[in-house]
């Protein structure tokens, strides 16, 4: 894989990098710490992505050091030993890269990552039910995903994509579940500010 950047001022796509292995990228990338990640997934050996097929071996994250140009593999928490039935996402929160997933389709799970790039600095922050969430959207495959986290840790935001009037916080401290009313029933999203652009690309044969 070669990876191309456009910063502010540039006028066209500069090549920064290549890496041996392409790792199938799953969802969108996330800046934290000055790098780009994606949850990956590593050494398919020619086979074509299916979830169902994935161990829990290759399933990696995978970062671009943008002012280094380098990239580098990161492992999951020591954990995280099980794989979900559904592919699991990252989140920024308190600019920290965080890992989340359904749990045997009766749980919500968040880890956090206290040190970047350091694997024995995950920690498990949530593992609560979605009963308890009153959540009842998943069901029909639909997930919540966090939102935002409190400073100090206590409190989480959690919303869901395809239910609008969804929206609770989730006290961590004493394990508490408060229903939020938003005007228009409606949650607007916030990503870190970039100054370049990043475009992963399969290195040509």
């Amino acid at each position: 894989m070669e990876g191309r950047v456009h910063c502010m001022g540039d006028s066209c796509w500069r090549k920064t990098l290549a890496c041996p292995d392409f790792p199938i990228l799953l969802g969108p990338g996330l800046f934290v710490n000055d790098s780009v990640n994606w949850l990956a997934v590593d050494n398919l050996n020619g086979h074509k992505y299916k979830w169902k097929h994935v161990t829990i071996k290759q399933l990696v994250i995978f970062s671009l050091d943008m002012p280094k140009e380098t990239c580098k593999y990161m492992l999951l928490p020591e954990g995280f030993c099980e794989l979900p039935e559904e592919e699991p996402d990252l989140a920024v929160l308190r600019g920290r890269l965080c890992l989340y997933y359904n749990h045997k389709g009766t749980h919500f799970v968040l880890w956090e990552m206290s040190e970047f790039g350091v694997q024995k600095s995950w920690t498990k922050l949530v593992n609560v039910s979605y009963v308890h969430l009153q959540f009842d959207g998943f069901v029909n495959g639909w997930l919540p995903f966090p939102v935002c986290l409190s400073e100090n840790g206590d409190i989480l935001l959690l919303t869901c994509r395809q239910v609008a009037e969804y929206v609770v916080m989730y006290s961590l401290r004493d394990d508490r579940v408060e229903n939020i009313e938003l005007p228009n029933n409606d949650i607007w999203h916030a990503n870190e500010h970039m100054q370049s652009l990043v475009l992963p690309l399969p290195r040509p044969h």
